[in-house]
């Protein structure tokens, strides 16, 4: 917690999961022509549980810090049938490039929030210096 600010937390759990997000997208776009391979995504409503601090942590051996999040608890598959081609792989390149889009820009207002937060924490800081 940065001096006990709620919001730069906050900020800091959604840029993890935009990052999260953003790989499985990529793996989504790289598998595009992989046979049988289907989409996965992380419905927005699951995202939102994450309010409650419900992090999974991610370990592969006991001797680990537990740093590291794990958000593939998240992922669901995209099951629509009946958009699966001959080869039943269901990735739809352009839903994904939009996907992509969406998540790059949610990325950018995540940071520019943050930025903006901790320019308020510099200005408080000038202005002590200069009393």
């Amino acid at each position: 917690m940065f001096l006990n600010d709620s919001v730069i937390d906050a900020i800091h759990k959604a840029l993890d999961v935009a990052s999260f997000r953003q790989n499985l997208i990529a793996s989504n776009i790289a598998n595009a022509d992989t046979p049988g391979y289907k989409a996965k995504h992380i419905p927005f409503k699951d995202v939102l549980m994450l309010q409650n601090n419900d992090i999974r942590l991610k370990t592969t051996d006991k001797r680990h810090i537990k740093t590291q999040e794990d958000f593939s608890y998240l992922i669901k598959p995209d099951n629509n049938d009946y958009l699966v081609k001959n080869d039943k792989n269901n990735v739809k390149l352009d839903t994904e490039m939009t996907l992509l889009a969406k998540n790059t820009i949610l990325v950018n207002a995540l940071t520019a929030f943050e930025k903006y937060k901790f320019n308020q924490y510099k200005d408080i800081i000038s202005a002590s210096r200069n009393m």
